[in-house]
């Protein structure tokens, strides 16, 4: 497998570029695109790409980057270190900023925040909160909620969501803990398959970081999968699930905040049951609870009990009973 000979040379920004929105970058991207396009467009979203121009002022294919490159040849994708270059040459790293606080990341955000904060500081940088550059209110560095709520927070609207690569390079800090490195063989016609449906730069990132027999790092499978649009971030994270974390035990209810019944008004009817009886738990002070459970209204009292035997033990049952008057 030898290098793609179109490959541009990384050092050199492009003017016209395309660089497809995911979950970790559609808030940066969404924000230099309503900026930017004619305002009659509102229906850029995760999924589709961004560029630099486009004939119809929506500066978006509504699709994958393979397809976009593929409507539109002469232009390159970039990584979101290179959109920041091009988008704000003078400032790379933003000055206001926050990161979601995970497990992995804990202890090095806090470590940080233990000595800059000049508030709060007997308090836990909990799993679930993010850490601010600074708060508006007071000093603590902190908020008590998850990224995707300070996102929707109009006091926090020009703050730029970061990596904890940017982290450390706006507050030259170093992990302590190195991450995790093996080396793993894949098969040579997954290899054909990962090279003859990559772009340019996924091309030379395979070129650099896959030998021809197969041989390679988990480290490497998941910078490829960092650069595939959606449908290859799948298929690469089926192909090798070894080389990724595994995933949060939680449940993740926050797409359902807004609906406060999880059972229908007509089902509830039928029961003979309130209204809204069961809902989303919506705490900000609680992230152990705060979108990752349920709650029951109080008009009834409640019961869990152990019930008979299953094929995998006990089965919990849940009785609610009428409040006496």
């Amino acid at each position: 497998m030898g290098a793609d000979p179109n490959t541009n040379n990384m050092n050199t920004l492009p003017t016209d570029w395309c660089i497809e929105a995911t979950e970790e970058n559609f808030a940066e991207l969404y924000h230099w695109w309503r900026a930017n396009a004619d305002k009659s467009w509102k229906r850029f979203t995760i999924g589709f790409t961004l560029m630099s121009s486009h004939p119809d002022g929506s500066y978006y294919f509504s699709d994958c980057i393979e397809d976009c490159v593929n409507n539109y040849p002469n232009y390159q994708p970039i990584t979101i270190e290179q959109f920041r270059q091009i988008t704000n040459p003078t400032s790379a790293l933003p000055t206001k900023w926050y990161i979601g606080v995970t497990k992995e990341n804990q202890e090095e955000l806090d470590r940080w925040r233990q000595q800059v904060a000049t508030s709060n500081l007997s308090n836990t940088l909990a799993v679930g909160y993010t850490l601010l550059s600074s708060h508006h209110h007071d000093g603590s560095h902190y908020f008590c909620a998850n990224a995707r709520q300070v996102k929707k927070l109009d006091s926090y609207a020009d703050y730029q969501e970061i990596t904890i690569e940017q982290f450390r390079q706006i507050t030259n800090s170093t992990s302590t803990q190195k991450p995790m490195t093996k080396s793993i063989q894949i098969s040579r016609d997954l290899l054909n398959a990962y090279y003859e449906a990559s772009t340019s730069e996924q091309k030379a990132f395979l070129t650099e970081h896959f030998k021809l027999d197969g041989t390679t790092t988990d480290e490497a499978i998941r910078g490829l999968h960092d650069l595939a649009c959606a449908l290859w971030k799948k298929k690469i994270k089926k192909n090798h699930p070894d080389c990724f974390p595994e995933d949060s035990k939680h449940f993740d209810f926050s797409k359902r905040e807004t609906v406060r019944g999880i059972v229908s008004d007509e089902v509830a009817d039928s029961l003979g049951m309130k209204h809204n009886f069961i809902q989303i738990r919506n705490n900000n002070e609680n992230p152990e609870t705060h979108h990752r459970s349920f709650y029951l209204t109080s008009e009834y009292d409640w019961k869990l009990v152990q019930d008979g035997e299953e094929s995998n033990g006990m089965a919990w049952a849940l009785i609610p009973t009428k409040k006496k008057s």
